[in-house]
């Protein structure tokens, strides 16, 4: 899988059963060779989810990555900023979405909030970001493969 550096993905990973559901996070690649990972978990109690920030990850060994969306680029100036904006997106039931809050639902409400503010740019809306996302893991779980893509969705 290849990376640019200081581009923003959205990754998708399998949680390993057959209901076609995955996990999402940000990864902003910030060297040739690691990056950072940005992501909601409820590992310890099912019913409370927590931000999780990953630094110096190498996601290429990720046997359960199906795939990588590139939603933008992100100036090493920003990089900082960026990780304070997301630590400051709500962990609650997302009225914008109408949906109970999920790794997949903070994350389209960050993306609405990156994009509201200038670390993005969106050409599409947030549902079309997430439905292209979720095709591009479904075609490589189905095939077996894990690839990059380009959003369609947005400019950078």
């Amino acid at each position: 899988m290849t990376f640019e550096v200081n581009g923003l993905y959205i990754l998708l990973s399998d949680r390993g059963d057959n209901s076609y559901t995955f996990h999402w996070r940000f990864y902003l690649h910030q060297s040739p060779i690691s990056g950072s990972i940005y992501h909601l978990l409820n590992d310890i109690d099912p019913t409370i989810w927590r931000f999780e920030h990953l630094p110096n990850q190498d996601v290429d060994y990720d046997p359960s990555l199906l795939g990588a969306l590139k939603i933008g680029e992100l100036d090493p100036t920003l990089h900082a900023a960026f990780l304070e904006r997301l630590q400051q997106i709500p962990i609650v039931d997302s009225i914008r979405f109408r949906e109970r809050v999920t790794c997949r639902v903070w994350l389209k409400e960050a993306l609405f909030a990156l994009d509201d503010e200038g670390y993005i740019i969106l050409t599409r809306n947030v549902d079309d970001i997430e439905a292209e996302a979720r095709n591009l893991a479904l075609r490589n779980k189905s095939l077996g493969r894990r690839t990059v893509a380009k959003s369609s969705g947005s400019q950078g």
